[in-house]
């Protein structure tokens, strides 16, 4: 493992990124590391770039893979991105693979692969499909040394869930991974307690998030998947 690594994320939202880094965090466990975020665009003075050319969610995700693969003259492995970094993580929620491309208005996408969904559980039987989907975005057949895919099921809002409130009912009951709407269990919560869809709160919960890690990637699949991933990129 290098002494510094960096890391460059493609996420659906500003509330992922900051996920993500309390995740890479817990996995490096301490290790040094800095991590820029490529997709949402972001203004130091705006913030997210809402009215951007790529937009935000998965069709930035999207868009953001078809840039990397125009400028890696085909591969987004060639591109700039996978130059500068050690390690690029593309995610996208595991619910996108029941989404049309027609849904997100993309009119030309490479294959017509979506939707991919197949029977939860395994949410794996989802996932492996999307995977195929996300690296044809990309113009790879294969994952690249460089590259994760993060693609928490259904949503990155399961694996918060799962690491702020572990004995929540639902999340014991089981299949956490194939709940259709993990989000809902927010609003479920005393008031006290919710978590708002706004990244100042998700920034204050940070630490928690990242002290939560390690029971979600005992718990969950995906979680777990993503973990050996991403040290096996690290070396």
């Amino acid at each position: 493992m290098s002494e510094h690594i960096k890391v460059a994320v493609a996420v659906e939202g500003p509330t992922d990124a900051v996920v993500i880094e309390a995740i890479i965090d817990a996995v490096l466990e301490g290790s040094d590391f800095e991590m820029q975020v490529l997709q949402p665009e972001t203004s130091t003075v705006f913030g997210p770039a809402v009215g951007s050319e790529r937009g935000l969610g998965w069709p930035g995700v999207f868009r953001w893979c078809r840039q990397a693969f125009m400028e890696g003259g085909g591969h987004a492995s060639s591109s700039t991105a996978f130059a500068k970094h050690d390690v690029v993580m593309v995610h996208v929620d595991a619910d996108v693979a029941g989404k049309t491309y027609s849904s997100a208005h993309i009119l030309d996408p490479p294959r017509n692969d979506l939707p991919c969904e197949r029977r939860c559980p395994p949410a794996s039987a989802t996932t492996s499909e999307l995977r195929d989907v996300v690296l044809n975005w990309l113009g790879e057949k294969n994952c690249p040394q460089k590259l994760v895919l993060c693609m928490p099921s259904k949503t990155m809002d399961a694996w918060v869930v799962a690491a702020l409130w572990p004995d929540n009912r639902v999340v014991a009951r089981g299949n956490w991974e194939c709940h259709d709407d993990p989000g809902a269990q927010f609003s479920a919560l005393p008031k006290a307690s919710r978590l708002s869809k706004r990244k100042p709160d998700y920034e204050r919960r940070k630490n928690d998030i990242g002290n939560g890690w390690p029971i979600v990637a005992s718990k969950l699949t995906e979680a777990r998947r993503f973990k050996e991933e991403f040290l096996a990129a690290v070396g």
